[in-house]
């Protein structure tokens, strides 16, 4: 249960709210009518993220954390770019994308991971934090799919909102971009 609930801490902690601000961007064309969509994205970057963080922490491949990072950003940045040009719609290409965007992902965490499950079998770790990382993420992605629900009944025009909220993650992952390059 440790890991189960480590996993779930590292999607909800707010240091680390770039994996938020990801799931953030994913989720914008998104809402609870498309449920089978969602889950396949969500579960797409869960299972990149997944085999990158093994990799990662088992060394197989250990690329500098700053080229990493950066990566992570761009992945932001790039997220929200593809929504805006498919003008919201939940494409097809959006899981694959998703997918090798939590390649990305995972390799940011995979030393941090190496690190806390060095005590114990790697792989009986490895199980319970990815199946805690997956079921955080799809509790931040139902709370995110409640606010969309809720803003598409009161503000009068939805599409407005989505394209405000892409600014803001935008601009936020511009500035992490910008952050990352200067180190």
């Amino acid at each position: 249960m440790f890991y189960f609930n480590l996993g779930i801490r590292h999607i909800t902690d707010l240091e680390g709210y770039d994996h938020m601000l990801f799931l953030l961007a994913l989720t914008l064309p998104l809402s609870f009518v498309q449920w089978k969509a969602t889950l396949k994205w969500v579960t797409a970057f869960t299972i990149g993220h997944s085999l990158s963080l093994a990799i990662a922490a088992l060394e197989w491949v250990k690329p500098p954390s700053n080229w990493v990072e950066l990566g992570i950003a761009l992945t932001i940045a790039m997220t929200v770019l593809y929504h805006l040009i498919n003008g919201f719609r939940v494409a097809q290409g959006a899981m694959w994308m998703a997918g090798f965007f939590g390649l990305i992902h995972g390799l940011g965490f995979g030393s941090y991971y190496a690190f806390i499950a060095q005590s114990d079998s790697f792989w009986w770790a490895w199980i319970p934090f990815n199946l805690g990382i997956e079921a955080g993420q799809i509790l931040v992605v139902l709370a995110l799919l409640f606010v969309y629900w809720a803003v598409e009944k009161i503000w009068r025009n939805p599409k407005a909102f989505k394209w405000m909220l892409s600014g803001a993650i935008l601009t936020l992952s511009i500035q992490m971009i910008l952050d990352r390059l200067s180190l």
